[in-house]
């Protein structure tokens, strides 16, 4: 109990406080209340609309970017959105649209009402996610102003200037991509050409180097020098065996006396073994077995005919002058074998010929490789170019014609601004409200400021705690009866013409709050 009583005489001074200087709380509390409620309503209205458009990216073509327009390059141009839509070709015609210049007089005046407006937009993007994976980016365009009608009229009709004029330069963009694809899309078709005919200047050039590798030119060069080599040891080995041919060629007659003998003697046994030994020298050296074994079976037979010499004639045979066989034969293979020769001296120069032209064209191979492959790459890179313009071409020249039937709608007002039916400044709900708080705040605060700083004594108790004496007597106030009613007649009248005040406050009050629920106004300020 007697850690309450403090509070509960603070109480009572604040209150005697409030009763003492009720005049002075009466009329701050008004002057405060009155400020922001007549504030509020003297207050020029500000008006604000706004309108909301989307894009979406997915259905945007750019034949010079892609499949889809916008790309990479869309945050980008939406960072420069809003000095687009505030561009002063917009803004110009905005006002002459709506006819906002016409108390316009003067350039000075012109540029202020430009100023004016552009201050006043407002440009807030945003890219949220869209539906089936498709970034959609949405945008919104805001205006504030004295008059709703005309910040209505404002903002609709920047939208529709910006729409409109992002038509046109699309149109324009399609139709400079088309014309920019086509000069691209003839150059690169001249640089084919020109490549094609440089590919084939060069084959006409070198008809042996295309199509080659120089692996296989190597084996060429290898395959003529082996074959070289080859017919060189043979043509050795034929003209050995010419020597040996012209040897026996010499060694025999054209004409010769020929024994007729009978069959089965030593001479048609010699002739026979001669014949055959003419046919093995060409083929064997003289020390091959057969041509030993026949030059000793011959050296028997005719140690056997020296013997029978001395026989009568008509029991062994007969002799008769004839042609030679073998003379013949050994002729026969002589001229067979130079025409050989021949053969192989012919197909070795032709192999050395070869030979050396192979290896010319290796000699000359890497000049030639990297200048036929330089013509290669040149025309790939200009046939790849070629096929991607001549895609793009296609794409160009449909966006074209979708362009002119308008069939694709980059913009869509999702939200047309309304005409405003509140201001946005000021809001006269919260500054009634907020004055009435504040002005019972300051009115007690005032009154007890005021009775803070007055340091006149108020009661005996005062006295005595300040001077520290004590207070022998004191003279009270005399009121009378009629100080009594005189300063109850004056309460009343001051109370009620607090009364009256804010009551009208009320109805300033009810009258917005009716205002804000029902949108009409009873009392028009």
């Amino acid at each position: 109990m007697k850690e309450s009583r403090p509070s509960d005489i603070d109480v009572q001074r604040y209150w005697g406080i409030l009763q003492r200087r009720r005049y002075l709380a009466l009329a701050v509390a008004l002057t405060v209340i009155s400020v922001f409620t007549w504030g509020s309503v003297f207050w020029p209205k500000t008006y604000e609309a706004s309108s909301t458009v989307f894009i979406e990216r997915g259905s945007l073509v750019n034949p010079l970017a892609g499949r889809e327009g916008a790309g990479a390059g869309t945050e980008e141009w939406l960072r420069t959105l809003e000095e687009r839509i505030t561009s002063r070709s917009i803004i110009e015609r905005v006002i002459k649209k709506l006819g906002l210049d016409a108390h316009v007089t003067t350039r000075e005046q012109f540029e202020g009402l430009v100023e004016g407006i552009r201050s006043k937009i407002t440009v807030t993007t945003k890219a949220p996610r869209g539906r089936r994976g498709e970034v959609t980016d949405l945008f919104s365009i805001s205006y504030s102003g004295s008059d709703p009608a005309t910040v209505r009229d404002i903002v609709n009709t920047l939208v529709s200037e910006h729409i409109e004029q992002n038509l046109n330069l699309r149109r324009s963009d399609a139709y400079g991509a088309l014309e920019f694809i086509q000069s691209q899309l003839m150059e690169y078709k001249a640089k084919l050409e020109q490549s094609d005919k440089a590919i084939r200047e060069f084959r006409e050039k070198n008809p042996q180097m295309i199509p080659q590798s120089e692996t296989a030119l190597l084996n060429r060069v290898e395959g003529y020098q082996a074959a070289r080599i080859e017919a060189e040891i043979k043509l050795k080995e034929l003209l050995r065996k010419r020597d040996t041919l012209q040897k026996q060629l010499s060694g025999e007659k054209e004409l010769t006396t020929a024994f007729v003998a009978r069959e089965g003697s030593p001479q048609s046994r010699l002739s026979y073994l001669n014949n055959q030994l003419a046919l093995l020298m060409p083929k064997f050296t003289d020390q091959h077995p057969e041509i030993r074994k026949v030059k000793s079976e011959i050296e028997e037979l005719k140690k056997q005919i020296d013997q029978s010499k001395d026989a009568p004639q008509g029991i062994s045979g007969s002799e008769t002058a004839s042609i030679n066989p073998l003379y013949q034969q050994l002729k026969e293979e002589l001229a067979k074998t130079d025409a050989e020769i021949e053969s192989l001296k012919a197909r070795s120069l032709e192999l050395l010929r070869q030979q050396q032209q192979a290896q010319g064209v290796l000699g000359r191979m890497p000049k030639e490789q990297e200048e036929w492959a330089r013509l290669q790459r040149d025309r790939n890179v200009y046939q790849q170019i070629y096929d991607e313009l001549l895609q793009k071409y296609e794409s160009a020249r449909v966006t074209k014609n979708l362009e002119l039937t308008d069939k694709t709608v980059m913009f869509n007002v999702v939200d047309p601004a309304p005409l405003p039916q509140y201001p946005v400044k000021p809001n006269r709900l919260m500054l009634i409200v907020v004055g009435i708080v504040l002005g019972i705040v300051s009115g007690v605060a005032a009154a007890i400021v005021l009775e803070n700083i007055n340091h006149t004594y108020k009661d005996e108790e005062s006295i005595e705690k300040s001077l520290k004496i004590p207070v022998l007597a004191s003279i009270p106030q005399i009121i009378t009866e009629s100080d009594v009613r005189a300063e109850r007649q004056r309460d009343r009248k001051v109370f009620a013409f607090a009364g009256a005040y804010l009551i009208v406050i009320g109805l300033v009050l009810l009258e917005e709050l009716l205002y804000r629920s029902t949108g009409a106004r009873v009392i028009h300020f």
